[in-house]
C-alpha cells in the first residue's frame, strides 16, 4: 500500500529547483532547448520577443490553456466527487490485497492478475462479472431494486442525523424548564454535543466492525443502542441518566447505523452515484423537518419531554427495521470470491489488517489532509452553533415555542434541496472554487442578516437561504478528501478515518461554547454567539483559500511534470531521425511528424515556462496561486 504523501513526493519532482529564488530567472528556460534551435542560445529562450505577444495576451492565452486541460481532466474529477463510493471501494481492496497476501513468486502473480480483474470490475460496479455454474448474479446495478437500497440509505440517514437535527427542540425545552433542577445549561448542551462526538469518532471502527461481523450484525446492535437511548431517555430522573442514553447510547447508534450504510450504497450505483447519495443525505434534512415538527408538538400536548422522547425511538426503530430486513450488499460472483467467511473475518489476522488500513497514522503528514481537517471541525462548529441556537434565538426576541421549532424545521427542510445541489455544482465549477464562495456567502448572511432579524418573517426567510448552503461541510468534506489525496486514492479511508476523529472534539464542545458567549439580561443576549458563528464560517473561508492554494499547486506540479517528460519524448524522437534510423520508414511521414512535434513543442516550452513562473517560492507566487483561475 503506497503511503507517499503529498509532501514527499514532490521531493522527487523537477520542479524542486524553481524553489530557490536564486536559480530560476522569471520567464526564462535554459534546460529546454528546441530541436530546430539547438546550436542558438537566442532562440533558446521564451521571451514576449520570440511569440510577438505582450504580456496580458500571454496571461490570457496561458489561463485558456490550463482551462482546456480541466476539460480533458473532468472525467476524473468528477469522479472523485463520488468519494463515498471511491472509499467503499478502496476499503475492499485494501483489506483482501492484506489478509490475502501470498507468499511464493507464482502465487503472487497469480493474485496480481486476480486483482486487476477485482479493480477492473469493482470500478465497473460488477458489471460484467462472469458468474460461475450454479450461481445466480444478484440484481443489476443502477435499476429498481437499486433506487430501493438508495431509500434504505435515506431512512438511516432519517433515523440518525435526522432525528439529531430536532435535538435544537429538546434543548430549547430543557433549558426553559426545570425538568432537571441541578443541571446547568452546559448540561444540556454537552449531551447534544456526545452525539456528534460519538457519531464522528466511532465512525472507523463501525467501518472495521461492517467488514468484520457483516452488515446486518452491526445494524441490529445500533438498533439496540438507538432505541435503548431513546426510550430510556424518558425515564431518566437524573441528568447524569441522560449523559447515558439520550448522549452517549444514542451517539454510538448514529455510527453502527449511518456508516454501514453508506459502504453498502457503492455497491449498487454505477452511473447514477450522484443522484443516489444525494437521496441518501437528504434524509438528514427531512428528518430534521418531520422531527421538529413532531417533537414540539409531542411537548406542547403532553406538558413534558417524555412521550416525545418515546416518539423518536419508536419512529426510528421502524425505520432501521426496515433497513435492516431491505438493505444488503450486492452479491456478485466477485463479491463471494472477495469476501471470505464469517470464521476467517473473525480471526486475529484480518482484523489487524483492517485497522491498517483504517488507522494509517502516515496520512496525517499529509498537508492537504490537515487543511481540510481544520476546514471541516471549524464548518461543524458553525454548523452546530446554527442548527441548535436558531430555535432559542427566536424564543429571546419574543416568538413562541412553536414559532421556535418551525424555523429549525424550515432550515432543515431548505437543507434536503441544498445538500444534493451543492454537490452538483461544486462538481462543475469545482470543489474548493464552490467552497470558497459559500463560506464566505455564509458568514456574510450570519453577520448582516441573523443579526439583524428580528420578526418571524425576516427568521422565515434567514431559515430558508441559510438552509441551502450551511451544511456545506458535511457535503462535501469526503470529496475534497479525496481530491487531497488524488494519486493516493488507496489512503482515502485512512484520511477519513483521521478527520472524522479530528473533528469529533470540536463537535463535543461547540454547543457549550454557544451558550457560553449568550449574555443573559442583554437587549441582544445571542449577539456573541451570531458573531462567533460568521468568524467561524470566515475562517472557513481563510483556510479554504490556504486549500485552494494547495491544489492548484498540486496540478500545476503535476502538468509540469507531464509538459516535461513529453518534451524529452519529442527531442528523442527528433534524435532518432536525424541519426537515420527511421528514414527507411516514410521520408514523408517523418517530415510531417516533425512538423507537428515542431508545433507540440513550441505549446509545451510555453507551458514549462508558464508553470516555472507560478510555482515560485515568494508571496506574490502564492496569492497568485490562490486566485489562479482553474477547476480545483
Amino acid at each position: 500500500m503506497t503511503t507517499t504523501s503529498d509532501d514527499s513526493s514532490s521531493k522527487h519532482s523537477v520542479v524542486d529547483s524553481m524553489y530557490v529564488p536564486d536559480t530560476v530567472e522569471p520567464y526564462e528556460i535554459h534546460a529546454i532547448h528546441s530541436i530546430h534551435s539547438q546550436n542558438s542560445e537566442q532562440t533558446s529562450r521564451l521571451t514576449r520577443y520570440r511569440t510577438g505577444h505582450s504580456e496580458l495576451s500571454r496571461i490570457i492565452s496561458g489561463i485558456r490553456d490550463d482551462q482546456q486541460l480541466d476539460d480533458e481532466e473532468n472525467k476524473r474529477y468528477r469522479e472523485r466527487g463520488d468519494a463515498e463510493y471511491i472509499m467503499a471501494q478502496e476499503l475492499d481492496r485494501g483489506i483482501s490485497r492484506n489478509v490475502s497476501r501470498p507468499q511464493s513468486p507464482d502465487a503472487e502473480e497469480k493474485e496480481a492478475g486476480r486483482e486487476s480483474v477485482i479493480e477492473q470490475k469493482l470500478e465497473e460496479g460488477g458489471r460484467g462479472v462472469e458468474v460461475e455454474e450454479g450461481e445466480v448474479d444478484d440484481y443489476p446495478t443502477d435499476g429498481n431494486f437499486a433506487w430501493v437500497m438508495s431509500m434504505c440509505a435515506m431512512l438511516a440517514s432519517f433515523s440518525t442525523w435526522g432525528a439529531n437535527a430536532g435535538y435544537g427542540v429538546f434543548l430549547n425545552y430543557y433549558l426553559n424548564s426545570n425538568t432537571f433542577p441541578e443541571a446547568t445549561e452546559y448540561d444540556f448542551a454537552l449531551i447534544g454535543g456526545i452525539v456528534v462526538f460519538a457519531a464522528n469518532f466511532l465512525a472507523p471502527y463501525s467501518a472495521i466492525l461492517n467488514k468484520v461481523l457483516g452488515f446486518r450484525w452491526v445494524l441490529v446492535l445500533g438498533l439496540v443502542f438507538q432505541t435503548l437511548g431513546w426510550i430510556a431517555a424518558s425515564f431518566a430522573t437524573k441528568v447524569w441518566h441522560l449523559y447515558l442514553t439520550q448522549g452517549v447510547s444514542v451517539g454510538i447508534s448514529f455510527s453502527f447505523i449511518f456508516i454501514p450504510s453508506t459502504l453498502v450504497l457503492p455497491t449498487w450505483f454505477v452511473e447514477k452515484k450522484a443522484t443516489s447519495m444525494g437521496i441518501c443525505v437528504a434524509g438528514a434534512g427531512l428528518g430534521g423537518l418531520i422531527f421538529s415538527l413532531s417533537v414540539n408538538k409531542v411537548i406542547q400536548d403532553t406538558g413534558d419531554q417524555r412521550w416525545a422522547l418515546r416518539m423518536v425511538g419508536f419512529v426510528t426503530l421502524f425505520a432501521v427495521v426496515v433497513v435492516i430486513v431491505l438493505m444488503r450488499p450486492r452479491r456478485t460472483s466477485l463479491v463471494a470470491q472477495q469476501t471470505p467467511p464469517i470464521k476467517e473475518r473473525l480471526t486475529r489476522t484480518y482484523i489487524k489488517e483492517s485497522f491498517k488500513v483504517i488507522f494509517d497514522i502516515r496520512v496525517v503528514k499529509n498537508r492537504g489532509i490537515q487543511i481540510v481537517a481544520i476546514w471541516f471541525a471549524i464548518a461543524l462548529i458553525g454548523y452546530t452553533l446554527m442548527l441548535f441556537t436558531v430555535s432559542s434565538y427566536a424564543t429571546s426576541i419574543g416568538l413562541s415555542h412553536q414559532q421556535g421549532s418551525s424555523l429549525t424545521a424550515i432550515m432543515n427542510a431548505s437543507q434536503v434541496v441544498g445538500r444534493p445541489c451543492m454537490g452538483l455544482v461544486a462538481d462543475r465549477i469545482g470543489r474548493s472554487n464552490f467552497t470558497s464562495v459559500i463560506c464566505l456567502m455564509i458568514s456574510i448572511l450570519l453577520y448582516a442578516f441573523w443579526i439583524n432579524a428580528k420578526t418571524y418573517g425576516a427568521m422565515i426567510a434567514f431559515s430558508v437561504i441559510i438552509g441551502l448552503i450551511v451544511g456545506v461541510g458535511s457535503s462535501l468534506a469526503q470529496p475534497l478528501t479525496a481530491d487531497v489525496l488524488e494519486g493516493h486514492l488507496n489512503q482515502l479511508p485512512a484520511g477519513w478515518s483521521a478527520i472524522n476523529i479530528f473533528v469529533s472534539f470540536f463537535c463535543l464542545v461547540a454547543e457549550v461554547i454557544a451558550l457560553a458567549l449568550v449574555v443573559k439580561g442583554s437587549s441582544d443576549p445571542y449577539l456573541h454567539t451570531q458573531i462567533f458563528a460568521g468568524t467561524c464560517f470566515f475562517a472557513c473561508f481563510l483556510v479554504m483559500l490556504v486549500l485552494r492554494e494547495h491544489l492548484v499547486s498540486k496540478i500545476l506540479r503535476s502538468r509540469y511534470d507531464q509538459a516535461k517528460t513529453r518534451l524529452d519524448q519529442i527531442n528523442g524522437n527528433a534524435g532518432v531521425t536525424r541519426c537515420g534510423y527511421l528514414k527507411d520508414a516514410s521520408a514523408d511521414d517523418g517530415d510531417e511528424q516533425d512538423v507537428a512535434d515542431a508545433g507540440e513543442e513550441e505549446v509545451l516550452l510555453e507551458r514549462v515556462e508558464r508553470y516555472e513562473h507560478l510555482l515560485r517560492r515568494s508571496v506574490f507566487a502564492f496569492f497568485g496561486r490562490v486566485v489562479y483561475p482553474i477547476k480545483v
